[in-house]
């Protein structure tokens, strides 16, 4: 009796734990599946009201989710193609609005975190045994989100405006996997590493002991924190350039978007489309400002020193700032000093770190921030251009190796040596306050006034004002 009784303890405690895994497992699917529906509903709302506002709608409804459908494909990295073309050969249309990608990055970046915060509480109240792993939890939101993917797919498979199978299939599980990856490592922090195959880590286990440090420890922190300001700072000088040349055409703009939309359903349709690619228009003028420049077309380039003839464009008004062609004059010079210039004093800000570490490590620090600061430019260069059709149209936007090499080289010459001199300035400063000295910026007012026919020096902080002697 007492066996039969053990027994049956022990196998509801085993189903308990079972059922415990079962619905941690399928609220992460759940979880995906909502974070993929959402980004679908919103971009598929959004369409719909810009179609019923639209006084003339050429099509149904159909058509306008099909489009929902390719633009959140797009907002994953995957390329579309239009079917419909004067010529009858289909064009595809490779550009990303990087704006548009933030929703569903945004979206997932949420869930994981959630995910992996309902495993930190399963963790600490119950046995470690009787919940699910991090990691299961990431591949069955993973694996919810996909399954939705896949039923969009299938859906703008068909239409005027088509999702590309190959470039969807390849971009979604990309930036899906990229996110959460992001999102665990900015969650859990080095312990993050424990989410990887065994595989991998074994393999990083034989990596030389000075390379795993620099790739685990606080130096990548700081080299991460370096290059993310540097990469920023890059961004915000290429906004300001696209705004100010958008400025001094605004004659061109107002044409512009006047021939290409009629009413003021097709303005806002075309200004929200800008709005969407401000964005790509940053990365542009950043690397507009490191020295590659981009292109406005196959054959063409725009950069500094020089633009060349380019093919009639389409009067998009985000081209309408673009510079006319021929060599580059001296406002046309000044995005190339201030962009590295920018991105190198960021960096140097934050690589310099507290200013005591030695300067070998101050200078690696900054080197290795240069390095992370080329590849996340390299990147946005690479997802900010594409192709807008076929023949002259093939090709628009930055080149991302020459992008990411500019970026790398002009924050690593010019950003090294500016955070081993911003660690001298520290230490100096240290050194003055530890011997009771200040730097000059702390010393009181040294300016002489005359009063009672004798120059005499102002007060300073810690001396008493002047007085006349009494009779």
């Amino acid at each position: 009796m007492s066996q039969s009784t053990e027994r049956g303890t022990t196998l509801s405690s085993h189903g308990r734990t079972a059922a415990r895994r079962s619905s941690a497992i399928g609220a992460a699917v759940v979880s995906g599946v909502t974070a993929a529906g959402l980004g679908l509903g919103v971009l598929a709302v959004a369409v719909l009201l810009l179609w019923v506002a639209s006084p003339y709608p050429d099509s149904g409804p159909s058509r306008a989710l099909h489009l929902a459908a390719g633009l959140w494909f797009t907002a994953h990295g995957g390329g579309l193609v239009r079917e419909a073309t004067p010529s009858g050969t289909p064009a595809p249309v490779g550009v990303v609005p990087l704006l548009l990608a933030a929703l569903p990055v945004w979206l997932l970046h949420r869930a994981a975190r959630d995910t992996l915060a309902t495993a930190a509480l399963a963790d600490a109240d119950a046995d470690p045994a009787a919940s699910a792993t991090p990691r299961t939890l990431l591949g069955a939101l993973l694996a919810g989100y996909l399954l939705v993917a896949l039923g969009a797919l299938l859906y703008a498979s068909t239409g005027r405006l088509t999702a590309a199978p190959l470039s969807a299939l390849l971009a979604v599980p990309g930036t899906a996997v990229a996110t959460l990856a992001a999102t665990a490592w900015h969650t859990l922090g080095p312990d993050a590493a424990a989410l990887l195959p065994d595989r991998v880590t074994r393999t990083f286990a034989t990596l030389p002991g000075a390379l795993r440090a620099a790739l685990t420890g606080p130096r990548l922190a700081t080299a991460l924190q370096a290059a993310a300001a540097a990469t920023l700072g890059l961004l915000a000088a290429g906004a300001a350039f696209t705004l100010l040349g958008l400025a001094l055409h605004a004659g061109r703009f107002a044409d512009d978007l006047g021939r290409l939309a009629a009413d003021w359903a097709g303005g806002c349709t075309v200004l929200l489309l800008c709005l969407a690619l401000l964005p790509n228009a940053a990365v542009w003028g950043a690397a507009y400002g490191l020295g590659p420049g981009f292109t406005v077309g196959v054959g063409t380039a725009v950069g500094p020193l020089a633009t060349s003839p380019r093919p009639p464009l389409p009067p998009f008004p985000l081209l309408s700032g673009l510079p006319e062609p021929g060599p580059g004059s001296w406002p046309e010079l000044v995005p190339a000093l201030v962009a590295p210039v920018a991105a190198a004093v960021l960096l140097a800000r934050y690589a310099a770190g507290d200013g005591h570490r030695s300067w070998r490590r101050t200078a690696g620090t900054a080197a290795l921030a240069a390095v992370l600061c080329g590849v996340a430019t390299a990147v946005l260069a690479g997802l900010a251009g594409g192709a807008l059709g076929s023949g002259a149209l093939a090709s628009f936007g930055p080149s991302w190796w020459r992008t990411g090499l500019a970026a790398a080289g002009w924050t690593g010459l010019a950003g090294v040596p500016g955070a081993l001199a911003l660690r001298t300035w520290r230490r100096l400063s240290a050194r003055w306050a530890a011997e009771g000295r200040v730097p000059r910026r702390h010393l009181p007012d040294l300016r002489f006034r005359r009063r009672s026919g004798r120059a005499e020096r102002s007060p300073g902080p810690d001396r008493e004002p002047y007085r006349e002697p009494t009779a």
